[in-house]
């Protein structure tokens, strides 16, 4: 059984784990799932590491080594299970809802084993990523709290429904390669910057195959167009400005530089009204125009006006994809929802994409357990922005 450790978005990295999991023909027998991980089974081995490393919202995976009914039936057995251990090496835990008295229970439990056994075994603190009681998870941005190889490992507690699991971590998510991007590409701008975490996790909700190609009619600076190709696929964005083509063209340049991409997969930039574009794709992807930036909530009078405009240019953007797209296609977008000062909200209007031969895509047919949702809002990380966004996936009907 191995635990995944879901992301700040939980129903965003419920459904990318599920479409994924899809893609590869991994099939899995689905355990239990909590509003912070899931518990799947495989039939089996699989490189975990690549998995996480493919993902943008799974923050760890966990092999689950054994369940205890109370923590008065520890024993060492799930010891023999743990990988890597050598004569000396360095231990720590993590939870997410373990009470602060299991913790320590555990550490006491192996403290005693190791100085019994005459193991030299040094017991390293977790840095908190929440002052929460329950929360002792060490924070994804340090990736582990010390470097994890053959000298160290760290043990996973859960705490589900008195039921005691105790894992240990085997992959985590490693957002130096994000980082990287996001801050050496050539050049950016920060209206027009969509996070490269969040875009892994569109990419995937396309579930599309390494080498297809998927189209983005709003390129902008080319976030979408950069992780495209270093997830593997043909890329072709278009923008109606002459500016942000270049800065594209010259962003998917340099990736394909730096991680070493040269004769692997293509890129193509069209400097054009995303409205009149023919193309040939396997799928969409796109976070679009949402309107003026907004210094303070609008009034309905604007709210309207500006719902008014976008939903004129969405029509036309829907349009002209399903002019060029095969039935079954896939679209994944944001689509925003404005806000009011007067506390209304405005939608986009639903024949936009209706009309033009789109409906939602159905994903319970993925998994019916996993409870996955299709639109999922989607919130910035102190939720402050002005403009509420939902993740959407369109199937062309």
């Amino acid at each position: 059984m191995y635990l995944f450790l879901l992301g700040r978005d939980p129903f965003l990295s419920k459904l990318e784990i599920a479409i994924y999991l899809n893609k590869q023909n991994i099939s899995y027998s689905f355990i239990l799932q909590t509003e912070k991980y899931l518990i799947l089974d495989f039939n089996k081995d699989l490189d975990f590491k690549k998995i996480i490393y493919d993902l943008g919202g799974i923050t760890r995976i966990v092999k689950i080594l054994k369940k205890y009914n109370s923590s008065k039936d520890f024993d060492n057995k799930f010891i023999d299970f743990i990988e890597y251990i050598d004569n000396k090496f360095n231990f720590s835990f993590s939870s997410i809802d373990a009470s602060k008295d299991l913790m320590n229970e555990m550490e006491f439990f192996l403290k005693d084993f190791f100085k019994k056994e005459k193991i030299k075994a040094v017991y390293k603190k977790p840095r908190k990523h929440s002052e929460k009681e329950k929360n002792y998870i060490v924070n994804p941005d340090n990736f582990y709290s010390w470097k994890l190889d053959k000298k160290g490992f760290e043990l996973f507690l859960i705490d589900y429904k008195n039921i005691i699991y105790v894992g240990q971590t085997i992959a985590c998510f490693n957002s130096n390669d994000l980082k990287f991007k996001d801050k050496n590409r050539p050049l950016k701008k920060e209206l027009y910057a969509t996070s490269f975490r969040l875009v892994r996790i569109m990419i995937n909700l396309l579930g599309l195959k390494e080498n297809q190609t998927f189209y983005d009619p709003f390129c902008g600076t080319g976030t979408f167009l950069i992780e495209g190709l270093f997830l593997k696929y043909n890329v072709i964005g278009s923008d109606k400005s002459s500016e942000m083509c270049q800065i594209s063209k010259d962003n998917c340049n340099w990736i394909i530089k730096n991680f070493n991409l040269y004769n692997k997969n293509t890129f193509k930039i069209i400097n054009r009204s995303s409205d009149q574009i023919n193309f040939k794709a396997d799928g969409v992807c796109f976070e679009p125009y949402m309107g003026p930036f907004l210094n303070n909530l609008p009034n309905d009078f604007r709210a309207k006006k500006i719902i008014s405009n976008l939903n004129e240019l969405y029509f036309k953007i829907f349009e002209n994809l399903s002019k060029n797209l095969k039935k079954g296609s896939k679209v994944v977008c944001v689509l925003p929802q404005l806000k009011t000062f007067e506390k209304t909200t405005y939608d986009i209007n639903k024949n936009v994409y209706l009309e033009n031969g789109f409906k939602f895509l159905d994903v319970s047919k993925i998994d019916d357990n996993m409870h996955l949702e299709n639109p999922i809002f989607y919130s910035t990380p102190k939720n402050k922005s002005k403009i509420n966004r939902y993740i959407c996936i369109f199937e062309k009907i």
